[in-house]
């Protein structure tokens, strides 16, 4: 069997296939409705199901005044979504902040911020939520004076880990359905909390809601504590700015998308909240790990572990998709040439960038032998907003910088404004609370710098680079990937023509050394 497609889709394409023709492209398969599902499904993650206390303690204890910071909380994401909404549908390209930071500040900035996701996000994620996932799948079946072995916790972990790499390795149609109907899980778990508490409350429990108690503060108000949690409980709105170039309509899609998504997040959050106050008090809140599992417990009773099972699903849903966005990232800096080539190759039977998927595996191999991987996440807090606002500066920069470029949709200038202003306190208070971990995450940034110049800037000697030739066409050969063919000019983006001949010639030629090849 050899591989070829001279007539028809190539041989071995199932049916969850991306491309309904013989190019090698990124198709543009997603609609509205995978992005809407792609952003509620990263933002809604375990956080709402384990611990919302932070806002809690922020608002002083006072349920009032925590509804009131949630509402804020998701003004401003909406702010910062619409500004990425913006960039994205200026520049037109998939990679996200990669994209965005590269076009304005150039290849070393936008390096670092690869960096940080590929080294040490991205892997620190996965084996905190797939330690997160096989726990919650495993605690129904132990007492609580059983501790589940650690060793079995982790070895569940990888196994899911690679079960989802493995899914977005071979299908993005696959990959998108998994996440809408894992959104819609999870989505289901919250209302069968809300509906619990709107039971309750409609039975009397309004204690901690009615006036004269909802505004009481048993603690002292940290705003700052509080809008920073609550932002981050947000996070996930950035998710769809990854895949502009696989989406239908971006223009459209991408900030529709957004809205209605951020819209639908706050108000369940609204509503989880208000349930979780019917029957524990902000005292019981604020000193819980698992607010869920609290409630449940009440509410539920003997019927208590299906929120267990929700919030695996959450935490896989968030996993899957944050994996479906950050890869494209990989694959975008190998096309910009900051990543090995075959990083940026598709899959020819696929459709699909096996190399940038996979490429964080080992990585998160090595993550596994440590216990305390969640310090790496909070060491780079600082460096996340740091770049949100390095991003958010882009839109008043090109402004003025390009005045005349086309820009599909075009925000008042005191939105991108008022983001930066709220991200530069959040820095500031990052500082302020945790000095170490802040100097921590930026000197964990900055080790990519050396990085990029011996891996980007510098000259090779003539043998070193035979040697990584040949290294690139051996992977490409086993993940017979080839470059990206140029796209139908109904889907393409008005790249540079020049650009596109270069890389349809360079698809078609790495195409012809495989036709050949054996399959098996």
């Amino acid at each position: 069997m050899t591989l070829g497609a001279k007539n028809g889709k190539a041989k071995g394409v199932d049916e969850f296939s991306d491309s309904g023709s013989d190019k090698v492209v990124l198709a543009r398969s997603l609609g509205l409705k995978e992005c809407i599902s792609m952003v509620m499904g990263i933002i809604i993650g375990t956080g709402i199901f384990i611990s919302p206390k932070g806002v809690l303690a922020g608002a002083g204890g006072s349920p009032g005044w925590s509804l009131i910071m949630w509402v804020v909380c998701a003004i401003i994401s909406l702010f910062g979504a619409l500004c990425y909404a913006e960039l994205s549908t200026t520049f037109k390209k998939s990679g996200g902040e990669f994209t965005f930071i590269l076009q304005a500040f150039g290849p070393l900035l936008a390096f670092l911020r690869m960096w940080t996701y590929l080294f040490i996000i991205l892997p620190a994620v996965a084996i905190v939520q797939g330690n997160t996932i096989a726990n919650y799948i495993t605690a129904p079946f132990f007492n609580d004076c059983e501790e589940v072995p650690m060793n079995a916790l982790r070895l569940m972990g990888m196994a899911v880990i690679f079960m989802l790499a493995f899914i977005n390795a071979i299908s993005v149609k696959l990959t998108t359905r998994l996440v809408n109907i894992l959104t819609v899980a999870k989505t289901v778990g919250l209302i069968v909390l809300i509906i619990s508490g709107l039971v309750y409350l409609a039975k009397g429990n309004t204690k901690y809601l009615n006036p004269e108690n909802s505004f009481q503060m048993t603690t002292p108000l940290n705003i700052p504590l509080g809008i920073f949690a609550g932002i981050f409980a947000f996070d996930g709105w950035e998710s769809v700015n990854t895949i502009v170039e696989e989406i239908k309509k971006p223009e459209r899609n991408v900030p529709l998308g957004i809205v209605i998504s951020l819209a639908a997040v706050t108000i369940i959050y609204l509503m989880a909240n208000i349930a979780y106050f019917t029957l524990l008090s902000p005292a019981e809140i604020l000193a819980s790990n698992a607010v869920a599992a609290d409630f449940s417990t009440k509410a539920l009773g003997s019927w208590s572990w299906t929120i267990w099972v929700f919030v695996a699903l959450s935490a896989i849903g968030n996993l899957l998709g944050n994996w479906l966005g950050l890869s494209r990232m990989f694959y975008v800096a190998a096309r910009e040439g900051l990543l090995p080539n075959v990083v940026g190759m598709i899959n020819i039977k696929h459709r699909t960038p096996i190399p940038s998927v996979i490429i964080v595996l080992p990585i998160t191999l090595i993550y596994l032998m440590f216990d305390d991987v969640i310090a790496l996440i909070n060491y780079m807090l600082f460096v996340i907003v740091a770049f949100m606002a390095l991003t958010v500066l882009i839109i008043p920069y090109y402004r003025w910088k390009q005045p005349d470029m086309e820009r599909t949709l075009k925000l008042p200038l005191v939105i991108p404004v008022i983001f930066i202003l709220v991200i530069l306190f959040l820095m500031g208070l990052s500082i302020y609370t945790d000095p170490i971990s802040a100097v921590i995450g930026t000197a964990l940034t900055l080790a990519g710098v050396p990085v990029y110049f011996i891996g980007c800037v510098w000259k090779k000697p003539v043998w070193l680079q035979a040697k990584i030739v040949a290294f690139n066409i051996t992977l490409q050969k086993f993940f017979f990937v080839v470059p990206q063919e140029k796209e139908m000019a109904s889907e393409a983006d008005d790249d540079d023509d020049d650009e596109d001949k270069k890389a349809k010639s360079n698809g078609y030629k790495a195409a012809k050394q495989f036709e050949d090849v054996p399959l098996n």
